[in-house]
């Protein structure tokens, strides 16, 4: 499950796609408590809860409150936070709630890089703050990672990132594609492609060499690719997850609960808006029984099928086929992915 827990955002980071959306938001873009409270029944079926969405979740001041009651039903936690606000104080509350992992987004290993990306931020301030969060943990948990957007102006920064991850005691640092845009926010900045090229190509070095001195200095990485290759689910996997927006809509992901004008692999396309029902009108599990929510998980379901199935038949069969070529024929034998899904760079792997 993935909470929305603000949306509100202390921060004008470049690449936001979601500005217009925090500019509307009722609420100040905080979820209420009445939110929250209809999702705790359901927490002892839940495996895990990250509550992070489109906005800041140390704004939310219950956030300590509503770690701790997901941590007591068993629930893995997460946060994604830009780091301002993550002070020795509030980072004891949170590691005392049962934090099992915190992600900081830093996308320069430079002040002045970091600070042109994400306006109003101190990157002094957050190197400190991480720094004390990696010195305050008892043992390896809250496992601390880096979430950095790669970018053109940021990409010669790769290495940087990885050095200082080391230096402040981080485990792990994401290289992310700039990959969710919403009409002119976010666009521009990304750096995949629907075919390799030689730019394309310089990228991937540039990303290998980073990872190769990560696994030197001990920092775990993991990154998404330069070039889309469609698979059977997303790593969202709406077969088993939901998106609960901070005023407590229900949908999918938080790209169909945020539908707008989107760009698609440099194409213009729309993300529609796919909602399963609003919190807390509703309850949590009839939503999630509801006929909407159940055709959207069934496709992905069909789609898996379909795509293992012509892996095993090709395997059983002795097929002479080549890996990519087994690959080809099982994204043929799926049916489509339900709208939306289809213009989602998240879907491609990018």
């Amino acid at each position: 499950m993935q909470v929305e827990s603000a949306l509100a955002c202390n921060l004008r980071c470049i690449m936001c796609p979601w500005k217009e959306f925090r500019e509307g938001a009722h609420e100040r873009g905080i979820m209420r408590q009445e939110v929250w409270e209809s999702i705790r029944p359901h927490l002892n079926e839940v495996k895990s809860v990250d509550f992070t969405g489109g906005g800041e979740p140390l704004l939310q001041p219950r956030l300590a409150e509503w770690i701790g009651n997901a941590k007591s039903c068993g629930c893995e936690t997460g946060v994604l936070t830009n780091g301002l606000l993550l002070n020795r104080e509030m980072a004891k509350k949170l590691i005392a709630a049962g934090l099992n992992w915190i992600c900081v987004s830093i996308d320069g290993a430079s002040k002045e890089e970091y600070e042109r990306i994400r306006g109003g931020s101190s990157f002094e301030k957050v190197c400190e703050n991480l720094a004390g969060v990696a010195k305050l943990r008892a043992s390896e948990t809250p496992m601390i990672m880096i979430n950095f957007v790669m970018m053109s102006a940021n990409l010669y920064q790769l290495e940087h990132i990885v050095r200082l991850a080391a230096q402040l005691g981080v485990d792990h640092v994401n290289f992310k594609q700039c990959d969710v845009i919403r009409g002119e926010h976010g666009k521009g900045h990304s750096l995949f492609g629907p075919n390799e090229t030689r730019e394309i190509r310089r990228f991937q070095k540039a990303l290998t060499s980073a990872r190769r001195l990560a696994k030197k200095l001990n920092v775990q990485t993991t990154a998404t690719s330069f070039t889309p290759t469609e698979k059977p689910v997303c790593e969202q996997d709406p077969t088993d997850s939901a998106f609960i927006r901070y005023d407590g809509i229900v949908a999918p992901c938080i790209s169909l609960a945020n539908g707008g004008p989107t760009t698609f692999l440099g194409r213009e396309a729309i993300m529609p808006s796919v909602h399963y029902g609003s919190l807390p009108e509703s309850d949590l599990l009839d939503l999630w029984e509801a006929r909407t929510c159940a055709i959207f998980r069934e496709r992905f379901r069909e789609r898996v099928h379909a795509y293992e199935e012509a892996f095993l038949d090709g395997l059983t069969r002795g097929s002479l086929l080549t890996p990519e070529r087994l690959q080809e024929e099982a994204l043929k034998r799926m049916p489509k992915a339900p709208e939306g899904c289809t213009v989602c760079h998240y879907l491609h792997g990018i």
